[in-house]
């Protein structure tokens, strides 16, 4: 049942990948807990499966079938209407039937030669995601893993952009100039924690982000923003982005982001908009 094999284009390949797809879907149903968790501590978790699951050697298909029954069994259950998920949300039908179609295609989207007509779409995605969102035909975008990721890249780009602009200095070719240590990155109190991260894995450092006040609302304030912008300058130091978040993940606030970009153009300084939660 659970043997390993490609899937090729053989009538016999294929008619093994619908009948092990048609199983593992029918132990997902049989064993999807009733409850949102089955309240197991991490003590007994860690006795709920057998010593070998993991062994080198092969296994039994009902072995690993009931081994996949546990695991489905002493998971966190997001569609049950009780569950109160950190983040994620329970899966559409529809999702899981087109993952089936993409784990078997397993098209790598590094290149065209690898992906051709997933790269098509990919494209045609991008520009139809611009148009719903009222972008300019400039526009542009890619997909991402997710918030933390998306975060990274926006900085990134706003961190290039900035040298670019400012020495005419690729960080790419020679690294960062000295200078860079002046650079600054604004967010709110309740902004991800991948901002720092973000600005670590750069090379700015974390104590390169400052962190601006909220209001009751855990929303940044746009007053405390242009006052710690004019406070960085009178240090000689360089607000390089602002980071506004449209969502936080401890309260699900959106901070004014009409204002804070006001705040931000005036000061001719990028505006990166974390919408990982609530434009996601």
């Amino acid at each position: 049942m659970f043997d390993s094999e490609f899937l090729t284009s053989s009538a016999e390949s294929k008619s093994e990948y619908q009948r092990r797809i048609a199983q593992i879907a029918q132990i997902v149903c049989e064993s999807l807990p009733s409850e949102p968790y089955s309240g197991k501590k991490p003590n007994a978790l860690a006795t709920v499966l057998p010593p070998d699951f993991l062994s080198s050697q092969a296994a039994p298909s009902e072995q690993i079938a009931e081994t996949l029954r546990t695991v489905i069994a002493n998971s966190i259950n997001i569609s049950n209407p009780r569950a109160a998920a950190h983040l994620h949300c329970p899966p559409l039908i529809t999702s899981l039937a087109s993952e089936v179609v993409i784990s078997a295609l397993n098209q790598s989207m590094d290149s065209f030669d690898q992906a051709p007509i997933a790269t098509i779409i990919e494209q045609k995605m991008i520009r139809w995601l611009c148009s719903e969102f009222g972008f300019s035909s400039a526009a542009d975008g890619t997909f991402t893993a997710g918030g933390s990721q998306s975060n990274y890249m926006g900085l990134l780009l706003a961190r290039d952009t900035f040298l670019h602009k400012h020495w005419n200095w690729s960080a790419q070719k020679a690294g960062l100039p000295p200078e860079a240590r002046g650079l600054r990155i604004l967010c709110s109190e309740f902004a991800h924690f991948t901002v720092e991260k973000s600005a670590a894995q750069l090379g700015l450092g974390m104590d390169s982000v400052l962190r601006i006040a909220v209001d009751n609302d855990f929303r940044m304030r746009p007053a405390s923003l242009r006052d710690a912008l004019e406070n960085l300058r009178k240090q000689g130091l360089l607000p390089m982005a602002v980071v506004a978040t449209a969502g936080t993940t401890d309260f699900g606030s959106i901070d004014p982001l009409a204002e804070i970009t006001s705040v931000a153009r005036n000061a001719n300084i990028w505006v990166h908009v974390d919408a990982a939660y609530g434009d996601g």
